[in-house]
């Protein structure tokens, strides 16, 4: 869950490094960000990422169109910056698609909260786990580490279309049972 650097690309290539705990899906790899243009606010501890944005980490992957990094800040010396010491959260704006190997989330908002690896996605929300089937409401809740999912949808009602596992694949028969 943790990663030893983090750089933000910046217009005059300016690198921000540090210890930071982050994850945005299972495993120990280090979080790398794609974008068209990236800016880090030091005395905020926020990075604000902008123009086809990817964020991945290991098989976990968050594409967006904006994505806004925010981080603890260790106190600084005197004379010296403050740098990210730890992620707080993500926040992803604009065409929101969450991936991993178990799981892929659409929406129009993603908040990652790191302290509790938990990802809320809003808006028009689609959440699909392989061909098992198709969720649709308006909030997602994912808690990463438990693998577990809560779907809300306001004033309206969940919609769920589940495949039968006999219809997923037919080219593989159904197991025999054996005689008793």
């Amino acid at each position: 869950m943790t990663f030893r650097h983090i750089p933000l690309l910046l217009a005059g290539a300016v690198l921000l490094a540090g210890p930071a705990a982050a994850q945005i899906g299972r495993g120990d790899a280090p979080v790398e960000i794609t974008s068209k243009k990236g800016e880090y606010l030091q005395n905020e501890g926020r990075g604000v990422y902008t123009g086809d944005v990817v964020a991945t980490q290991g098989e976990s992957r968050i594409t967006t169109d904006k994505l806004t990094v925010i981080c603890s800040k260790t106190k600084p010396a005197a004379g010296e910056e403050p740098v990210c010491d730890a992620m707080e959260e993500l926040v992803a704006e604009g065409r929101v698609y969450y991936t991993a190997p178990d799981v892929k989330i659409r929406g129009d908002r993603a908040r990652y909260d790191y302290p509790t690896d938990t990802i809320t996605i809003t808006g028009d929300v689609i959440l699909s786990r392989g061909t098992e089937g198709v969720v649709r409401g308006t909030q997602v809740v994912y808690m990463v580490a438990e693998g577990r999912t809560v779907i809300t949808a306001g004033s309206n009602r969940v919609t769920s279309i589940f495949t039968p596992a006999s219809k997923r694949d037919p080219a593989t028969p159904p197991a025999a049972s054996s005689p008793n």
